[in-house]
């Protein structure tokens, strides 16, 4: 009887988390063989060396945010896997602007988010423009809306 090798992509957990890089492990699995009702049970070939991948950088940033005092939503972030400063990269610039054009935030450090005041008044309901720069590696813009 003929057994059908499979190849299958497993993640290795490990202590060393590592927010740049995934490891993974290749693992070769004979198929199980089944004979009437009794199966012969699956056994592992070959492993193979852990291989090193870059985990894509991405970035998600919110539509909406309401910064009312709840403590749910009140700051605007930028979330995403990004690791500019592990990295080296630095040249990050994140603004946000008023209806108007005027600069109502302004951070090149991601973790730093804006909640919603304007010279320490808060800031009128509405949408805002966003951009972000990183450098020659991303150059985006969009709006965000302001609910309180």
């Amino acid at each position: 009887m003929k057994t059908i090798v499979t190849i299958l992509l497993v993640l290795i957990f490990n202590n060393n988390y590592s927010q740049i890089y995934d490891n993974y492990r290749v693992r070769a699995y004979s198929n199980p063989i089944y004979l009437g009702n009794d199966t012969i049970p699956t056994e592992v070939v070959s492993i193979s060396n852990t291989i090193t991948v870059d985990k894509p950088m991405t970035i998600y940033i919110p539509t909406v945010f309401t910064p009312d005092g709840d403590n749910i939503n009140d700051v605007f972030y930028v979330f995403g896997n990004y690791h500019f400063k592990d990295q080296g990269i630095g040249g990050l610039s994140f603004e946000i602007y008023n209806r108007w054009g005027q600069m109502v935030f302004k951070t090149e450090d991601l973790s730093e988010g804006w909640d919603g005041n304007y010279s320490d008044n808060p800031s009128p309901i509405g949408t805002y423009v966003y951009q972000l720069k990183i450098r020659d590696l991303i150059t985006t813009s969009g709006t965000i809306t302001l609910i309180r």
